[in-house]
């Protein structure tokens, strides 16, 4: 069988021997080995072609793919005399592979089986290749009974042998370094950097080649790097050659690759080119030829054109410079250390101190003089071959790497790096258009001035880009603003003076930015600038001031940077960028209590509008207490912070509520007399935990607030406070609450005490027909009125039967005139809260059919006398009425009789006079010609407040109307009247009305496409009846009808970017068939005066692009 083997393996020819690992001698002279490239041999036994990096095994399949099924000939397919073993192999781990890895049994099952050491799989073949011992197991073996591979034997006594018995022979295989790397193991690495270096030790032309190939393969290329096209020129042909076999059709290469593995293999990429250096910095690193080879390859692939080529070069010449920075930062820290620790001992020499000691320093001393100025050398010149040329590449990805890792040098090697000859690229970058390239900028800039000693060292480089580093407080990225904001804070820091004061006033007002990160870090610098010290941080303070005056100083500073301020006006977001920033601050209940309440005496206490202030902020920072998330509109960040503990909040919740409630009805008793202060106030009790009352035994304090509440209600008429008050009782009144009990009785007294006081004065009042009623009685029907109404927007009043009262005063028509309008607009709020309530009762539990055509009757009853009130000379009861009435329309429309066959009669939809009369309404109320030269794109300011405050109730009139559109209560037809105004109201509405086009969308696109054409219709129409049938073509691209072009363009772009092609061939075949409508003329006539509407296919070629 033996005879057998070795004909069949001289029959393979020269491909078994390249298979087997003897290349034979080279033409050249060259050294042997057939090292091709940075791929495995193929099985077939020729050397050519590579394995796809896809195919790559992962993890322990890496060995196991060598694996194959072996004859019993199989052991001398790869003989013993074709391996070079390790320097590390013990005698018994060579006989362990001769024998075989099965423990050293013979083939046949003789001899004793060895145990111990695992055989040695990192081996050299003679051509200095790697290999690997693998074991397999052969299908089918010899039987056990004593069978030798060399022949057969007789059976032996006893036992039967195994008909199936498998036994494990010896193959070795080829393991490149790329294949090392990809096992992601730190072993491996190890090891097979270990025995690079030793193989480069012993043949540094064959070492560097399977260097060179590792970083040709990793750049994903499929070209061979063969030792004479290494050696030619010096290697410049390598990268021409790799980039005229490089696949570039193909966007796969290794460190980019997706899943998991390539991630690893990314990582393990960059470890393994800094375990390389850690590896030869002590032997071969600095011999003149080693890095001198490297760089060039280096140099030549990041200029390459391939991107594959230069991402990939790029990255492993600067994991190179930065683990060149570490290990020259040790070599110099050790060499300081020697020679600090020689002075120590020349001094002290005379103390008894042995002179081999003094000799062992002063050998370590001198190790440490000439390498790091070895090593800068290389670093510069990798430094000017490599990043120089890339820090500027097309590349994004590339420049990310670049800054990234100048960042690290920087703090790892400050001795050199920390220059601003290299620091003038991070200031450079700081413009770069790519946003990840600036915030790697930033980080490494945050790094450097975290440490006092290297900041001390950037004054130069600061003043250099100190503007564009404070415009990058505004930039696009909200990441970048936050980083940006913290480098701003260490900066304030370390140097004084570096800000002026209008730049530290630019500064504080992101505190009110709508990115919580950005908000917090503004935060931040306002306690560090703005804020007084404790007492630990003062140098020279003798006597420390109280915490109560240091409370008092932050507050009023607070308070009156709040106040400065020329552009918010938002507690709320103040209070949440300072939550995190000065906990101590803004979660300090019972300083800001103590500072309300008791003001010390002889000290300066707190103005009226700081102490307005001061309540803001405490309501603020309880709900944000309550509520454990920032105000609307605050964008958290990608990476928010974990939430408190939930029994760390709970317990910081209680004991604030606990606080409250004992300090609450003196803050109201105090502040009663002023509505703008008590009415923030009285939201206290919506966010404090009630239990605290019945737990703590607090019943007293309880019964003191409900008693100043009843004062409130009874001295104020504010609608504000009444609100307020209304939803304090409402609190208390919560049946899931302890103070239910206490509370729920009160709010009935006073309930029956204000009805009390109304019933007699309407008995009056319809008695006399509203004739002979002093003003005195009017004034009480008012107040009691509008006391009612506020409550019943909290309350259900409905025993009290208070709808027909409500109902006599609506439908009093003797004198149009005799109803005060306050009166009107009170008893239309108290009905609509009465049908409401009657609506929920009658949804919880469903009451009789006469019942609810009762309630039907009255609805529609309702819904007659809003519509009647639309056209009431009194505006503020005509916009009441319309809003009161769309309302109740959105709630009716929605109880539809395939829900409910009995709530199905409540089901209600306006009839096409009432839709007429609702867009009639909108189009006199809302869109109104601005007086002023701005029109309706004027800007208001602070000043004007009541024209803000009518431009809030226009909005809110125009949104209440669109959202019944929305709702599909109204025809979607109605949509284009309002989609008129879209441009020319475009800075006031423009928001409402675009949300309106999205949601109609989103409902149905094919009807908001024929809306959209409908709107355009009807201003070609009125363009058509008040200009003419023009044909000018200045008209066409200016003017009245160029703006109906521009509305055209900006209807295409919100029909979306996805299916939106049918909907643009709606509206071309239907705005087509428009456009060619024909006129009733004689056919005589020209055709312009036959087809009117021509010039409408101007506006339709706005909607080409969605076709």
């Amino acid at each position: 069988m033996r005879e057998r083997g070795q004909r069949r393996r001289s029959s393979r020819g020269p491909a078994a021997a390249n298979h087997a690992g003897d290349p034979g001698p080279r033409a050249d002279g060259g050294p042997q080995g057939p090292h091709s490239a940075f791929g495995r041999t193929q099985r077939g036994g020729t050397s050519g072609g590579v394995v796809p990096p896809r195919e790559l095994p992962i993890g322990r399949r890496a060995s196991r793919a060598r694996w194959a099924l072996a004859g019993a000939g199989g052991r001398d397919a790869a003989g013993p005399d074709e391996l070079r073993f390790c320097g590390s192999c013990s005698p018994e781990t060579r006989d362990q592979v001769q024998e075989g890895p099965s423990g050293g049994r013979e083939a046949g099952g003789s001899g004793p089986r060895r145990r111990g050491r695992r055989p040695c799989r990192r081996l050299r073949n003679q051509a200095g290749q790697f290999v690997s011992v693998v074991t397999v197991f052969e299908a089918q073996g010899t039987p056990s009974g004593g069978q030798d591979a060399s022949g057969p034997s007789t059976r032996r006594r006893g036992r039967p042998p195994r008909k199936h018995r498998r036994k494990k022979v010896a193959i070795a295989t080829e393991v490149t370094l790329f294949e090392m790397v990809a096992l992601g193991k730190n072993s491996v690495q190890q090891t097979a950097v270990e025995e690079w270096v030793r193989s480069y030790k012993e043949d540094r032309e064959l070492a560097l080649l399977d260097l060179i190939s590792f970083f040709v393969q990793c750049c994903g290329c499929e070209g061979m790097v063969t030792a004479e096209l290494y050696q030619s020129n010096e290697g410049k042909n390598v990268v021409h050659k790799m980039t005229e076999k490089f696949d570039q059709q193909s966007d796969f290469y290794p460190i980019v690759g997706p899943g998991p593995f390539w991630k690893r293999f990314r990582v393990n990429f960059c470890e393994f080119t800094e375990l390389l250096v850690h590896q030869t910095h002590s032997s071969v690193l600095c011999d003149g030829h080693l890095m001198d080879t490297v760089i060039g390859m280096l140099s030549g692939l990041t200029n390459s054109a391939v991107y594959s080529l230069r991402h990939t070069s790029s990255l492993a010449a600067m994991k190179l410079l930065t683990a060149l920075a570490s290990v020259n930062q040790g070599i110099c820290t050790g060499r300081r250390t020697a020679q600090r620790l020689y002075e120590i001992e020349s001094i002290t020499k005379l103390k008894g101190r042995h002179k081999y000691y003094m000799e062992l320093l002063d050998q370590r001393r001198h190790q440490f003089q000439n390498k790091p100025v070895a090593i800068d050398n290389i670093i510069c010149a990798l430094f000017k071959r490599t990043f120089v040329p890339r820090y500027r590449d097309i590349s994004s990805d590339i420049r990310v790497i670049c800054m990234g890792e100048l960042g690290c040098w920087v703090r790892l090697y400050p001795d050199l790096f920390l220059d601003n000859n290299y620091l003038k690229y991070i200031g450079w970058m700081l413009y770069d258009k790519d946003a990840s390239v600036r915030m790697k900028c930033i980080l490494a800039l945050k790094a450097l001035y975290e440490k006092r000693e290297s900041a001390m060292k950037l004054g130069l480089f600061f003043y250099k880009f100190k503007k564009r580093i404070l415009s990058m407080t505004q930039d696009r990225q909200p990441e970048i603003t936050s980083e940006c904001m913290q480098l701003l804070r260490l900066i304030s820091e370390h140097y004084v003076g570096v800000f002026s004061a209008m730049e530290y006033v630019f500064l504080f007002q992101f505190v009110y930015a709508a990115y919580r990160p950005m908000a917090t870090a503004a935060g931040e610098l306002i306690c560090k600038r703005l804020l007084a010290p404790p007492p630990h941080e003062g140098f020279f303070a003798q006597e420390p001031p109280d915490e109560f005056d240091r409370n008092l100083q932050n507050m009023k500073a607070l308070i009156d940077f709040y106040l400065q301020g020329e552009f918010h006006r938002h507690v709320p977001y103040l209070v949440d960028g300072l939550w995190e920033a000065a906990p101590a601050l803004v979660r300090n209940w019972e300083c800001m209590t103590a500072l309300l309440l008791e003001p010390r005496g002889g000290r300066q206490a707190l103005t009226s509008q700081q102490e307005r202030v001061l309540i803001e902020i405490l309501v603020a920072a309880v709900r944000q207490a309550a509520e454990g998330r920032p105000p609307a509109g605050r964008r958290l960040g990608k990476k928010a912070t974990r939430e408190v503990d939930g029994t760390r909040r709970w317990r910081e919740h209680a004991n604030m509520s606990r606080h409250l409630a004992k300090v609450l009805p003196r803050l109201l008793s105090k502040f009663a007399a002023d509505k703008e202060k008590v009415t923030p106030l009285l939201q206290i009790p919506q966010y404090c935990n009630l239990d605290v009352y019945d737990t703590d035994g607090l019943g007293s304090y309880l019964d003191a607030a409900l008693l100043e509440l009843d004062c409130l209600v009874q001295r104020h008429s504010d609608v504000a406070v009444l609100e307020a008050c209304a939803r304090a009782y409402g609190t208390y009144c919560d049946e899931g609450r302890s103070a239910h009990g206490q509370a729920a009785p009160a709010c009935s007294r006073l309930v029956d005490m204000l009805v009390d006081a109304l019933t007699p004065l309407l008995d009056v009042f319809i008695q006399k027909q509203g004739l002979f009623l002093g003003h005195g009685e009017m004034g009480r029907i008012c107040s009691t009125l509008r006391r009612l109404a506020a409550f019943y927007s909290a309350h259900d009043l409905s025993s009290w039967n208070l709808y027909e009262k409500m109902d006599s005063l609506l439908t009093f028509r003797r004198h149009q005139g005799s109803l005060p309008t306050e009166v009107v607009h009170c008893a239309l709020q108290c009905t609509y809260y009465a049908l409401l309530w009657q609506i929920v009762a009658a949804t919880d539990r469903l009451p009789p059919q006469e019942a609810l055509l009762d309630l039907r009757k009255r609805l529609l009853r309702f819904c007659l006398v809003c519509r009647v009130y639309l056209n009431h000379q009194s505006k503020v009861l005509s916009e009441k009425a319309f809003i009161l009435l769309c309302d109740l329309l959105l709630i009716l429309s929605h109880q539809g009789p395939e829900e409910d066959t009995g709530l199905g009669l409540l089901f209600f939809v306006p009839d096409h006079v009432l839709q007429c009369k609702l867009l009639t309404f909108v189009k006199e109320h809302v869109f109104l010609e601005e007086a002023g030269a701005a029109g309706p794109s004027r800007v208001y300011k602070e000043e004007d407040a009541d024209e803000l405050h009518e431009l809030f109730h226009r909005r809110n009139m125009l949104a209440v109307f669109c959202k019944l559109i929305v709702c599909n209560v109204l025809e979607m037809s109605a949509a284009a009247d309002i989609y008129q105004f879209y441009l020319k109201h475009y800075h006031h509405f423009g928001d409402i009305i675009k949300e309106t086009m999205t949601r109609t969308r989103q409902n149905d696109r094919l009807r908001n496409a024929l809306s959209l054409l409908l709107c355009l219709q009807q201003l070609f129409q009125k363009h058509v009846d008040t200009y003419g049938m023009g044909y000018d073509p200045i008209e066409f691209i200016c003017g009245p009808f160029y703006s109906i072009r521009l509305l055209a363009r900006r209807f295409a772009l919100t029909l979306g970017f996805d299916r939106a092609r049918d909907a643009a061939h709606l509206i071309h075949r239907r705005g087509l068939a428009f456009a060619f409508s024909e006129s009733p003329v004689p056919e005589e006539e020209e055709a312009r005066q036959r087809f009117p509407n021509l010039s409408f296919l101007l506006v339709l070629a706005e909607f080409s692009c969605k076709i």
